[in-house]
């Protein structure tokens, strides 16, 4: 999840801002980000014999996750536009959120040790 993170920022800083048009509909990496979410949270809640699927589905659940909560405060906070996507309000608010979701998992993961 931090990796995706941090590579898409340095992407998006570095190169600008890209968008994705299919059917002439813009796509935010939010709902590419929901897809990966979706079936790697289904195929986790549900035990497996292959070891490969769950590794699969918790590398897409962390792409998939950096992804959502990347446009959470660009969405929501600022006017949506290419230039509030690389301003400091929505890099913060990225951060804050990509930052508790990584404390989260950290807690959830020490308590629940054998």
């Amino acid at each position: 999840m931090l990796g995706t993170f941090v590579l898409l920022r340095l992407y998006l800083h570095a190169m600008g801002v890209r968008h994705v048009y299919p059917g002439g509909h813009l796509i935010h990496h939010l709902f590419f980000g929901i897809l990966m979410i979706v079936p790697a949270a289904f195929l986790l809640a549900f035990p497996t014999q292959r070891r490969g699927i769950g590794v699969c589905a918790r590398v897409a659940l962390g792409i998939g996750s950096a992804l959502a909560l990347d446009e959470v405060t660009y969405l929501t906070l600022t006017q949506a536009s290419d230039r509030d996507y690389v301003s400091q309000v929505s890099l913060i608010g990225a951060v804050v959120f990509i930052a508790l979701a990584i404390a989260l998992l950290l807690i959830l993961y020490f308590s629940h040790r054998d």
